[in-house]
């Protein structure tokens, strides 16, 4: 009996310590994590074990204590009613586990790795990585596909064995004067102590053992010992019997998890799209930056072409009208660079907050992919500006000057013509690689490959005229003489238009090679073949073909609910006699056995029959779900296909305005050269060509980045835009496969 009396006080104890909040906490993570990891042992929706704790790296990252965390800063006039509310003192002890400064822990920002400056270098990898760390979406998408496991595991513990126990230790004194005077005084310690089962059959099953010790302080002491065993089991056999409605809620809480790896799984692919190409992602970014070197690129010219009217004017050859319009000309492009300036610096810290980083952290974009649009070579442009420097000197002056000036002139000059070869070289080198690189319809590449001879003739025939020009700057230079000083001058500038006249040809090859050796990605899939890959891969569609059938196991548990009960009840209840020594000694006598059937009629089915009806009703309807779902996959199919063939084809259109506009933009310097002013339309057109050229080269490599967004987004649509275990994506994976990957077969 002492021992008995010791095993009751324990379980009293371990009762009521209980177990820790990290028990449970860890306990709830284990079991969720493995349903997880259950659903995503196979098919193409697998993604990398997941964890909804952030990192240390991570912006989000928490490191107080999980289950005693300080308190977070907080409204101080709102804080004042966690004291007093109302009339009434509240709590007086929140702060026990400390008070934090700040919701944010500033460590995170020692893992950014910045650079030297304290800036933040960002390629589309990176980008993406720390989008993962830091974005808030992609935490909460992590934290609901946490949320469905955490869901399936109560459906899983419904059927296992539910332990339950019970305690209660009573004293109670009644009565006064002693024994006689009617007093009494006892402790009375209850215990239950058993389990429920629930079965898939439908079956339950309830087991209950109830113990009572009173000990009796009044005159001799006494103690009594009572106990019961009851003992209860219920089966129906008609209403809510049997596995199919039993079951429904587990099957579908499965499915369920099966659901969320898939849309996690989708959602990842998709948040890759919106941090590298969609609106306003990396690729948009991008697309700015080369906007605003296009237009700095402008700007220059504009500078250019101002300091050779300036230089025309002095010499009489143009109007103050003239000088004016390009002045305006300037300051037009000096608004439209700052104002694209202002217009980064916005979407950069939109992009930031995308990315979870504050708005106030120094960012720069790497711009590696954009050396294809570099279409001249930085110092061919150099060598340009400085020829028309050397010839606006010398033109503007009132006379011939002195000899040393002339061969002062000529040895600049001579110098500039040495440097021709190696960009005559340079350019060889990037025809031969466009040649190299020849793709597409047969008919493409014969006009290209037209193009690229037509353009190595003009090349060699430019390498002659740098021979010949070199030459021809050397005699003049050995036979300058005071004499000649009026026919050497004239010579001089025509010897520097000559050299403009070649540089700005080979500057007009080297823009067609260069914009030739900007490719698309190609895009392998005819369209037919196409839609049959996304139907079979697509995770959402695969999601609305099993939804179908979840609507379609509601009609067979709502009908169940239409029938009558009839339940199979079984009962056992044992007791011990008053009289016993023993908790457990049960005696026949007191033993009491049931087993009976309880039937209830179906004359009250109306909320059922609504509930019937309404689940046929929602059946028709999933039905028509997915047949929307598929056909409008294969329709955005058919439609980024047909927009991917037309943003090919304005890139093809795009090539060759830019180079027409290069093209005129030369044609128009040398006019205006040529002239030396003297054409009213001169001016008007070298504007009119440097805005068109700028217009073309923010329409091709705005129509690039379209193309590839599109490319990109037509992968997500075929399901093939397979991310490694990063989140990253790459073209190999994919198109390195003879086929396209399928799902794995499903029972």
């Amino acid at each position: 009996m002492v021992r008995l009396r010791a095993g009751v006080l324990l379980a009293m104890l371990v009762g009521l310590a209980g177990c820790s909040r990290e028990f449970y906490r860890r306990w709830a993570d284990r079991d969720a994590y493995y349903v997880v990891a259950e659903h995503n042992a196979t098919g193409p929706w697998a993604v990398p074990p997941i964890t909804i704790e952030p990192p240390p790296e991570s912006r989000l990252h928490d490191p107080t204590l999980p289950d005693h965390p300080p308190m977070p800063p907080d409204d101080l006039a709102a804080h004042a009613y966690m004291h007093r509310a109302g009339t009434k003192l509240g709590y007086r002890r929140w702060e026990k586990d400390g008070v934090l400064d700040e919701v944010e822990d500033p460590g995170w920002r020692s893992a950014l790795n910045l650079d030297p400056e304290g800036v933040l270098v960002l390629s589309p990898e990176r980008a993406v990585e720390l989008g993962i760390l830091h974005s808030r979406e992609y935490q909460t998408q992590l934290e609901s596909l946490y949320l469905t496991a955490l869901s399936l595991t109560l459906n899983r513990f419904e059927f296992d064995l539910q332990w339950f126990g019970a305690n209660g230790t009573v004293y109670n004194h009644t009565g006064s004067g002693g024994f006689d005077g009617g007093e009494s005084n006892t402790l009375t310690n209850s215990t239950n102590l058993g389990f429920t089962r629930a079965f898939t059959t439908g079956g339950q099953l309830f087991v209950n053992l109830a113990n009572s010790f009173v000990w009796q302080y009044t005159g001799p002491n006494r103690e009594t010992v009572s106990s019961s065993l009851a003992i209860n089991f219920i089966q129906p056999l008609l209403r809510g019997a049997w596995r199919d409605v039993r079951m429904e809620g587990l099957t579908q809480a499965e499915r369920d998890v099966l659901y969320a790896v898939r849309a996690f799984a989708r959602f990842r692919k998709e948040f890759y799209l919106n941090v590298t190409t969609r609106g306003q992602g990396y690729l948009t970014l991008l697309l700015q930056v080369q906007s605003i070197r296009n237009l700095e690129a402008n700007l220059e010219a504009q500078v250019q072409n101002l300091a050779l009217h300036e230089a025309l004017y002095i010499a009489g050859s143009v109007s103050t009208v003239q000088v004016d319009q390009v002045f305006l000309s300037v300051q037009q492009a000096r608004l439209s660079l700052l104002q694209a300036r202002l217009s980064l610096d916005n979407a950069l810290d939109s992009y930031k907050f995308q990315l979870g980083l504050p708005p106030d952290l120094a960012v720069r974009l790497d711009d590696t992919l954009l050396a294809p649009f570099q279409l001249n070579d930085p110092e061919l442009v150099t060598l340009q500006a400085d020829l028309e420097k050397l010839l606006a000197e010398y033109r503007e002056l009132d006379q011939a000057p002195p000899v040393d000036s002339l061969a002062d002139g000529l040895r600049r000059l001579s110098a500039q013509t040495a440097r021709l070869p190696h960009f005559l070289d340079e350019v060889a080198d990037e025809l031969r690689r466009w040649e190299e690189g020849l793709t597409g319809t047969e008919e493409e590449v014969r006009r290209e490959k037209a193009s690229l001879e037509a353009l190595r003739t003009q090349l060699e025939e430019l390498r002659h005229d740098q021979e010949r020009l070199q030459q021809r700057i050397d005699r003049q230079a050995a036979q300058l003489a005071p004499a000649r000083s009026a026919e050497d001058w004239e010579l001089l500038q025509k010897q520097c238009r000559d050299e403009i006249a070649l540089v700005s040809q080979l500057f007009v090859i080297q823009t067609q090679a260069r914009v030739f050796l900007v490719r698309l990605r190609p895009f392998p899939f005819q369209e037919e073949q196409a839609i049959d890959i996304a139907l079979a891969n697509r995770l959402d569609l695969m999601n609305e073909k099993a939804r179908v059938v979840d609507a379609w196991r509601q009609i067979r548990v709502a009908a169940d609910a239409l029938e009558p009960g009839l339940n199979v009840v079984v009962g056992a209840n044992l007791s011990t006699d008053a009289l016993a020594q023993g908790p457990l000694d049960f005696t026949s006598k007191a033993n009491s056995y049931s087993v009976g059937l309880q039937f209830d009629g179906p004359l009250n089915r109306f909320a059922e029959r609504n509930r019937y009806r309404g689940v046929l009703v929602n059946y028709q309807r999933q039905r028509r779900q997915w047949l929307a779902s598929s056909d409008a996959i294969s329709l955005s199919v058919r439609r980024g296909l047909r927009q991917l063939e037309t943003e090919r084809l304005n890139f093809s259109i795009a090539r060759q305005s830019l180079i027409a506009a290069a093209r005129q933009v030369d044609a128009a310097r040398e006019r205006l050269l040529l002239a030396g002013g003297n054409e009213s339309t001169g001016t008007l057109d070298i504007l009119n060509a440097l805005n068109s050229l700028l217009q073309a080269k923010n329409t091709l490599i705005g129509s690039w980045v379209s193309y590839e967004t599109l490319r990109l987004q037509l992968l997500f649509e075929l399901e093939l835009l397979e991310l490694d275990d990063r989140g990253l994506y790459d073209d190999a994976a994919i198109f390195s496969r003879a086929e396209p990957p399928l799902p794995a077969p499903q029972p």
